[in-house]
């Protein structure tokens, strides 16, 4: 019954924890951007990225590679796709059988969210450290075995490195935090 309970469930929970802290309300009263042009100032304007943000990154599977997963058993062909302005990347680790747990792993590319934004999933917020990058990890707790490690890139974007379908939430950060190591390096510094 568990298990069963287990796999109706986590399709449902694994959605709202790999999309925690995606939107945000942010007061005030929309506006144009006020531009000059090129010939005004002499050179052209660059796009504001919130201090060197996401944007440069197209393709959230060039940050995740079949290697970085591949310790924690076997998996599926990577699904790459943009849901709610996120683009993502995940892995789902094949099964012998329906009453089998299957781990997955992603990330999940966030413009417009900092790691100051990161939803408390059960678990609490703590701060990390993930190759000299200040990270933020929000564990699912004791009632959802799933753990998200926000890595920030720029001032007002993000990359979680996502896990759901472990033991528990403590494997799943465990799991998480080794596989940040393997993403930070292929983010965009600044």
């Amino acid at each position: 019954m568990t298990k069963l309970l287990v796999r109706v469930l986590l399709p449902l929970v694994a959605g709202g924890t790999l999309l925690a802290g995606c939107t945000t309300t942010q007061g005030g009263t929309a506006s144009p951007a006020q531009s000059s042009s090129a010939g005004e100032s002499g050179t052209p304007e660059s796009p504001s990225s919130g201090g060197g943000g996401t944007q440069s990154i197209t393709d959230a599977c060039s940050l995740l590679e079949a290697g970085d997963v591949s310790g924690y058993g076997e998996f599926n062909e990577p699904l790459n796709k943009t849901v709610g302005g996120v683009r993502s990347c995940s892995y789902r680790q094949k099964i012998a059988s329906a009453s089998d747990n299957a781990k997955v792993i992603g990330v999940n590319v966030r413009d417009t969210a900092s790691v100051a934004q990161v939803n408390d999933t059960g678990g609490g917020v703590v701060d990390k450290d993930v190759n000299g990058r200040k990270a933020r990890e929000a564990s699912g707790g004791a009632s959802l075995p799933a753990c998200t490690l926000a890595l920030p890139v720029g001032d007002s974007s993000r990359v979680d490195v996502a896990v759901i379908g472990a033991d528990s939430a403590d494997e799943a950060c465990q799991v998480a935090e080794a596989v940040a190591k393997a993403v930070e390096p292929r983010l965009p510094k600044g």
